[in-house]
């Protein structure tokens, strides 16, 4: 099915060969794939480049294309078969681009009854994304990043990747957040820092993951109702992920960005993912698209094992 009449651009290629639903009024499925064309108005980031970012979704299908039969395949992570029952319902939607529409697909996603897995270019896509999530009451917000992004105005931008979290911490039903992977130096001043402790926000650094190993820092995520997670790939080391806008040393590893998510998932129901920050003309022979294939994969995996998908 598809139907750009909606404002949706059917992929190209699907999600690892998953069938197409850009109909969302119609959409039968437990896990929906979802591209987000967002790019932060940043007048530098105006330019040709924005274009080339905009290829972020279409390049991590293009790597995940590898895996199109491979969905009940053994899996030596878990040491069983992927998706052994089958009866999860998968869908990729397509790709939607601007802010109201981003807010409106992802919405109708959750009202269909499915759990929205976005892939983006840069962060400032959160905001759009987390405000379709108006129907929820208390939800947690898990950002794994770099990065803070609690700026107010960036360039005179309130709604850039700078902002994400400041903007997501202003909306009634996010209740808490968490915030896993900061290290160096990035935009954040001193005030960035003390507004977001002020709202509540857990800072879990980077060496902090390292040191003491996904599972000690998952203890100091709150309890909430429900767990939106949201991932800015330059959390990642620069050895899988070096296709980011701000590349850096001492970002986590694969293993630990996947432990945290399967740790957030004991937890209580992942209401939604997001990838943000893939920029495939910064990346080196595909390597941090096919990275971000493969935790979604992972993601997928955790969801469909945890009993809860989001209900």
């Amino acid at each position: 099915m598809s139907d750009n009449s909606n404002g949706i651009t059917p992929p190209t290629y699907s999600f690892a060969g998953l069938p197409v639903c850009t109909r969302l009024e119609e959409l039968a499925a437990d896990i929906a794939i979802i591209g987000i064309h967002y790019t932060s108005p940043y007048p530098q980031l105006l330019t040709a480049n924005q274009t080339e970012a905009q290829t972020a979704p279409e390049a991590i299908r293009l790597r995940s294309s590898v895996f199109s039969d491979h969905w009940h395949h053994y899996d030596f992570d878990r040491h069983e078969v992927f998706l052994a029952d089958g009866r999860i319902r998968m869908v990729d939607c397509g790709d939607v681009s601007d802010a109201e529409g981003i807010t409106t697909a992802i919405r109708t996603i959750l009202n269909r009854g499915a759990v929205p897995i976005a892939l983006g270019t840069d962060e400032g896509g959160l905001i759009p994304f987390v405000r379709a999530y108006d129907g929820y009451d208390n939800i947690c917000v898990v950002h794994i990043d770099a990065h803070i992004d609690w700026r107010n105005e960036r360039y005179g931008v309130t709604e850039g990747y700078s902002s994400g979290m400041r903007r997501a911490s202003e909306l009634p039903w996010v209740k808490a957040m968490a915030q896993v992977g900061l290290r160096g130096i990035g935009s954040a001043r001193q005030q960035e820092v003390d507004d977001a402790l002020g709202f509540g926000s857990v800072f879990v650094p980077a060496r902090e993951v390292h040191r003491d190993g996904p599972d000690a820092c998952i203890d100091k995520v709150p309890a909430a109702d429900h767990y939106l997670i949201t991932i800015d790939t330059d959390a990642l080391d620069t050895a899988i992920a070096p296709g980011v806008l701000f590349p850096s040393p001492g970002g986590l590893t694969f293993d630990e960005t996947t432990d945290l998510v399967r740790g957030i998932a004991t937890k209580g129901p992942i209401a939604g993912i997001s990838l943000f920050e893939v920029r495939p003309e910064r990346d080196i022979n595909g390597l941090t698209a096919a990275t971000g294939a493969q935790l979604i994969i992972n993601f997928i995996g955790t969801m469909t094992r945890s009993g809860l998908m989001g209900e």
